[in-house]
């Protein structure tokens, strides 16, 4: 599959580097999710392959909210957000490179550690669970390709706009 290539080809890269880009690869996961997640689950697929993919089932329960701090805070602010909990205290998450156990809470810290490492992994076993899915399922597979291509579609609803592109395009030269 094209979409797990070019995204487990640019993990790897930022994998192999040997420290950092644990933001970086947690954001390209997360963002794997809300492409992929969509595909196979219809309303809030993201979360729901995060959740049944990616996160251990001690933690499935709380999955969609470490998703939203993961994915909504990296992508906005490239920080994860903080999840408050209903009696007002915080829980932090924390993306480790290596050092700190995947998905453990550190009571002295107030911080949820996920493994980048592990979680990256856990992101290749789902594409492999994933294209299994695919390859015996047609119906699955038609709306995968259906999905995916209206995920690739901009669609240019303002007239100014979309008449700046047709100025900017015709007047283009063929560049040999």
């Amino acid at each position: 599959m094209e979409l797990r290539d070019f995204i487990l080809k640019d993990l790897r890269i930022l994998l192999e580097s040997p420290v950092g880009g644990n933001y970086a690869a947690a954001l390209l996961i997360t963002t794997a999710c809300e492409v992929v997640g969509p595909l196979f689950y219809e309303n809030n697929g993201e979360r729901e392959f995060f959740k049944n993919y990616l996160v251990p089932k001690s933690w499935r329960s709380v999955a969609a909210s470490i998703y939203d701090a993961l994915r909504n805070g990296l992508a906005h602010s490239f920080t994860p957000k903080t999840i408050v909990q209903i009696n007002g205290s915080s829980v932090e998450i924390g993306i480790s490179w290596k050092e700190k156990p995947h998905f453990k809470y550190d009571p002295t810290e107030a911080t949820v550690y996920i493994n980048v490492r592990e979680l990256s992994r856990a992101l290749e076993r789902a594409f492999d669970d994933y294209e299994k899915e695919l390859e015996n399922r047609r119906d699955l597979c038609d709306l995968f390709r259906k999905r995916r291509e209206k995920k690739r579609i901009v669609d240019i609803k303002d007239s100014t706009e979309r008449q700046a592109w047709k100025r900017l395009i015709a007047s283009q030269t063929i560049v040999t």
